[in-house]
């Protein structure tokens, strides 16, 4: 293994970021960008004023439910430079929360503007401000060449770029199989350090090879 590498939107707002999404998606440092298709946002567009009360992600239950979009997405950008990119098939956003709850995410990531693996979940939290990520259940790392990170709790923090849980892990490489407790990695399974109870499955290269034929 490697060492260690160094007031939710309106619908006018939503408008005017997919135009600068269109119009203006390089030379900006650090762009954000949100964007997707609102299907529903309460209180509604009409004078009723009426809230909703849901039961979030979690269990919890009595928080209004603000906004709701469908086929919703976030694109990291630096100086013009795409870092990574969300997609969730339901956003939901409940008064007086700072994360937005997504439903079945799906997030690449590149380098240099190019692909290099890509994070599956059935449910996260997306913080707007900083831009951290915490994926749950079913969540699944591949990267572009064939390495595989399979766990049910995963975070990413955007300002260090890493990965990481204090749960159980499964990774795999070449045959090779690595498990344990709690992880650290980069999004592209170069680095990766599993903290605990590390227990390690190492193909013979004799039968990799026969196996192969």
């Amino acid at each position: 293994m490697n060492s260690r590498p160094g007031a939710p939107p309106d619908i006018m707002k939503i408008a005017m970021k997919i135009f600068d999404l269109k119009s203006n998606l390089t030379g900006r440092t650090g762009m954000f960008v949100v964007f997707g298709l609102l299907l529903a946002m309460v209180p509604g567009c009409g004078d009723s004023g009426e809230q909703t009360q849901a039961s979030a992600p979690g269990g919890k239950t009595g928080r209004v439910l603000e906004q709701q979009f469908f086929d919703y997405r976030l694109i990291e950008s630096q100086a013009g430079v795409r870092q990574w990119a969300l997609r969730s098939e339901k956003m939901l956003k409940y008064l007086d929360e700072k994360d937005v709850h997504l439903v079945i995410l799906h997030m690449d990531f590149f380098k240099k503007g190019t692909h290099f693996s890509v994070l599956t979940a059935d449910s996260g939290l997306a913080n707007l401000t900083s831009k951290d990520i915490h994926t749950w259940g079913n969540v699944v790392v591949v990267t572009d060449d064939g390495r595989r990170l399979e766990t049910e709790d995963l975070y990413f923090n955007n300002e260090t770029q890493l990965i990481h849980n204090d749960v159980f892990n499964r990774f795999t490489r070449d045959g090779d199989v690595l498990t344990g407790m709690g992880l650290e990695a980069t999004p592209d399974l170069e680095y990766i350090e599993i903290k605990q109870k590390v227990e390690a499955e190492v193909e013979d290269e004799a039968n990799a090879e026969s196996g192969s034929r």
